[in-house]
């Protein structure tokens, strides 16, 4: 009976031991990320963004003519550029996205008509080019015309809802979930799908 009290109490103890030192490094982990993160925060820059439409519509309302919203559509069409598409996405929350370790950087890709733009969230600041990205975590499907409209609206998170319902606007998920949930697209594709 001793030497079965014996091999338990070793057990026990050998138990929580290994218990003490998965809690350790548990907690060297966690304090190395939030460290981090804080550190993060403190060199973070305030960027304030223009909406790109602005000059547009200034254009056309220091006109004599009678402003005419289709003709401030048309001609942002004319000069859409990455602008237009960071200014939607920032709007949207993609630089609450981050990067997962295996997973790499968030990769946001927008089809508007017949062009391909593609944003990839770096440490919260946004790099958009015109150009088709093989590693893309989401899609974003509309026309240039809608993306206009949103930069027209005076909301652009509750348009793009909308037009996400109404079905003007589709968002593919091209990742598996693992690595969206890992680098945070949940909340965004729940906000627009709600």
């Amino acid at each position: 009976m001793n030497e079965a009290n014996l091999a338990d109490k070793k057990k026990s103890k050998k138990f929580f031991m290994i218990l003490l030192i998965i809690f350790l490094i548990l907690l060297f982990v966690s304090a190395a990320y939030f460290m981090n993160k804080r550190e993060l925060v403190k060199n973070q820059q305030i960027v304030v963004l223009e909406n790109p439409m602005k000059g547009i519509v200034q254009r056309s309302v220091n006109n004599d003519e009678p402003s005419n919203i289709e003709k401030i559509i048309e001609q942002g069409i004319k000069e859409f550029n990455e602008n237009y598409i960071s200014y939607i996405l920032l709007s949207l929350g993609v630089n609450n996205l981050h990067s997962f370790p295996g997973f790499g950087n968030p990769i946001v890709e927008l089809a508007l008509d017949n062009e391909v733009w593609s944003s990839e969230i770096i440490n919260g600041g946004l790099i958009t080019i015109k150009a088709l990205n093989e590693n893309k975590d989401l899609r974003f499907v509309l026309s240039k015309e809608e993306a206009v409209k949103a930069l027209l609206s005076q909301n652009i998170e509750q348009f793009m809802k909308d037009s996400v319902v109404s079905g003007r606007t589709r968002i593919e998920m091209i990742a598996v979930k693992p690595e969206l949930l890992a680098k945070g697209y949940l909340d965004l594709y729940n906000a627009l799908n709600s």
